[in-house]
């Protein structure tokens, strides 16, 4: 449902990876190495006031499922039926699809009980059909979806156009909608059909591919069933979901470690930008390696040319004049004496291979220390914050091409780590509070700790890797809250009010 047809998702590969962010329906993937500082510090916000209702577990515990049952899943491509979705949203009228979206955030951003139902129903009933299609593809859970961009070469594969990714965006705000609009009219087992396809869309859009592009997508979908979850719990009559909340693989989901490691293959060395063969272990020569850089020298100038900032512009003009190659020589040498391969012969090299040699190096040595250092697991993350921080940052002082390139090629080391755990930190949170629903379902009360909760376990915060903070006030008041994440530094404390149904 891309309401802007001119502006088509394209995969920013070169370890391109972007952020899912929410300034217009249209192209909204920007890089985070180039994306402007926007987290700028305003005024402190009350906490989040949650009103929540006992409620005891379902019987039997899973009526309610968020992930399809295991008796119903086929091993059946999934993107087929997404794809053929998409073909039928494609047919609904440009008019149709702004009058959804321009409404959307602003219904979603409402208590569920005030939100206008006929409205609503109204604007995605021209998309029913389509829905009607995906959910014929729920159960399907091969989710190879072979591009072939493994085989692409650089060019290619930063031509390769993922209108997929928009429009299952687009599909998801039509579930979360529909979800809302099920809630407010009380038909709960409908909400949760539509909240079991979105997390089944979000699955299928991460894994369409192995690009990060894909899996950031995929998790800002989940993200945003769970924000539906949030507004239904405090209805009085929502069932209880721990038990659905807890059958969802957020491991899976949330996975980054395959995207991680494709995005480090996607430029290996330097040359391949340009379409180029690794460099062989023996001398090239001035002449060959003054032809492979001027061809190197020309795609990171097209790469630069895009980035609009006076440090951009600079690096630029000095790269197209000669300045920076010239000004890379002796630091290239020097770099050179650290590596085992080159340090004895590195008199033998002309300047220019010295500079192509000392490219690949770099890059080599900046690529492989992001990759590592994304491999520990997130227990250890806190253990050894200073040195990964040090060990994945690029500075802007790189002395070779390949460190200019990891500069703006590299993603956010952050964004790719610790997304997925932001979103897994709000799931676990939503366990919590639906652990306190039931437990209050039992005794009428907030309990005075989480700790040993019964009947059911609070989870933990996956940041902290310990409970969430828990504080009773009364027997129907309590706070909540939860480690600051990567992401999300604000609205760290929940408010909770208990309302007690005589």
């Amino acid at each position: 449902m891309n309401v802007f047809p001119g502006k088509p998702v394209v995969i920013l590969c070169c370890f391109a990876a972007v952020v899912w962010t929410q300034v217009s329906h249209g192209q909204v993937m920007l890089s985070p190495t180039v994306k402007k500082n926007e987290s700028v510090a305003g005024p402190a916000k009350p906490a989040p006031r949650l009103v929540l209702h006992a409620r005891q577990q379902s019987d039997p515990p899973l009526r309610y499922r968020l992930w399809p049952a295991p008796e119903k899943r086929r091993l059946r491509g999934a993107m087929v039926a997404v794809n053929r979705s998409m073909l039928l949203v494609a047919q609904v009228s440009a008019k149709q699809k702004r009058d959804f979206l321009d409404r959307n955030d602003a219904w979603t951003e409402m208590p569920i009980d005030e939100l206008p139902v006929e409205e609503a129903k109204a604007s995605y009933l021209p998309f029913e059909t389509a829905i009607g299609v995906l959910r014929t593809g729920e159960n399907w859970m091969d989710l190879k979806y072979d591009l072939g961009l493994e085989d692409m070469s650089f060019s290619e594969k930063l031509a390769t156009l993922l209108p997929e990714l928009q429009e299952s965006r687009d599909l998801a705000r039509l579930l979360c909608m529909r979800a809302r609009v099920a809630a407010a009219e009380h038909r709960w087992a409908d909400a949760v059909d539509d909240l079991r396809l979105g997390f089944r869309l979000s699955e299928i859009t991460a894994h369409s591919t192995n690009t990060l592009l894909s899996r950031l997508i995929g998790i800002a979908i989940s993200e945003s069933l769970l924000e539906t979850i949030e507004s239904m719990i405090q209805q009085p009559d929502c069932p209880n979901l721990y038990w659905a909340l807890a059958g969802l693989p957020v491991d899976r989901l949330f996975e980054m470690r395959d995207a991680i490691e494709y995005e480090s293959t996607v430029a290996y060395h330097a040359g391949i930008l340009a379409g180029l063969d690794e460099l062989p272990d023996e001398i090239i020569g001035e002449a060959r390696a003054l032809i492979r850089l001027k061809e190197l020298s020309d795609v990171i100038a097209t790469m630069y040319d895009s980035v609009n900032t006076s440090a951009e512009t600079t690096f630029l003009h000095q790269l197209s004049t000669g300045v920076l190659i010239t000004m890379m020589v002796q630091p290239s040498r020097q770099l050179l004496l650290e590596n085992d391969d080159w340090k004895e012969r590195v008199d033998e090299l002309s300047d220019a291979e010295a500079v192509l040699r000392a490219s690949d190096f770099e890059l080599s040595r900046i690529r492989e220390r992001w990759l590592a250092w994304s491999l520990l697991p997130n227990e250890l993350w806190d253990v050894s914050k200073a040195e990964r921080d040090a060990a994945v940052k690029v500075s802007t002082d790189t002395l070779t091409l390949g460190g200019q390139l990891a500069r703006i090629m590299l993603p956010s080391f952050q964004t790719a780590t610790s997304r997925g755990l932001d979103v897994k930190q709000q799931h676990h949170r939503l366990l919590t509070l639906e652990a306190l629903r039931m437990h209050a379902a039992e005794t009428g009360t907030l309990p005075e700790s989480i700790e040993n909760l019964t009947p059911v376990p609070a989870w933990l915060d996956p940041i902290s890797r310990k409970a969430f903070v828990y504080l009773r006030q009364t027997p129907t008041e309590a706070t909540l809250s939860r480690a600051e994440g990567r992401r999300d530094q604000q609205n760290l404390t929940l408010t909770i009010k208990l309302q007690v149904t005589k």
